[in-house]
């Protein structure tokens, strides 16, 4: 029997479901699972997960600590230095989530809002550049951002959309309030800096899967009630 080469994969402790859930939680899912699964298998590769907090695990792979990470990382001109990444496999936007009761439609009602985001995000850096006079709280998690927002300690949260629209899904008290104007980004597989040959045979599944319909099974089996 030969053995599998192992990619060692970065993951946020977070858990942005539904890109992914809790990795040492019962039943270990998510979209990012089933379609790195479906290229790794392709690749004839098995799987190791690592997983970090969100504001070291960047650093981790450039340090070649990790392989890739495949957890609902942004592709910024930023990262593009430091990093190599796949083509996108997931397009949205950043939003602003609310209580049901609450009206948001337009940024002039961000004023004197006390606005919650995770730290070290794309979320936490518009919402720094946008609105630097308004009062930011800063949550380590997913939960304990939304659980902020659903006991009123925080007037709205800055997020990415998917993730949104994941706890949304369980929390039927809270609301989209708004897409946010400009903050069109996208999602792909982070690796080390110089990888081209993987970064290649990646981008080379990717295109095969949404090709023979396989990206499109997953995109439905995690996204089909989730609007971004």
């Amino acid at each position: 029997m030969v053995n599998k080469k192992v990619l060692k994969v970065g993951l946020d402790s977070a858990a942005p479901f539904p890109m992914h859930s809790d990795y040492n939680a019962e039943n270990f899912q998510g979209f990012e699972v089933d379609l790195l699964g479906a290229i790794t298998n392709h690749l004839g590769l098995a799987i190791e997960y690592e997983v970090s907090l969100w504001s070291t695990i960047l650093e981790k792979l450039f340090k070649g600590e990790l392989d890739i990470i495949c957890s609902a990382v942004t592709v910024t001109a930023s990262r593009q230095h430091i990093l190599e990444f796949s083509n996108p496999y997931l397009h949205f936007r950043l939003c602003a989530v609310v209580g049901q009761e609450d009206t948001l439609n337009s940024l002039h009602h961000f004023k004197n809002k006390t606005i919650g985001v995770r730290e070290a995000t794309e979320a936490e850096k518009y919402v720094r550049e946008q609105f630097p006079a308004n009062n930011i709280v800063y949550a380590v998690t997913n939960k304990e951002l939304y659980r902020k927002l659903a006991s009123g300690k925080i007037d709205l949260l800055v997020d990415d959309s998917p993730i949104a629209g994941g706890f949304l899904q369980k929390n039927k008290k809270l609301k989209i309030g708004m897409f946010l104007p400009k903050t069109d980004s996208s999602y792909a597989i982070a690796m080390k800096k110089g990888d081209v040959q993987l970064k290649a045979q990646f981008n080379e599944v990717l295109r095969l899967l949404k090709e023979n319909g396989t990206y499109h099974t997953i995109y439905k089996k995690w996204f089909s009630d989730i609007q971004f």
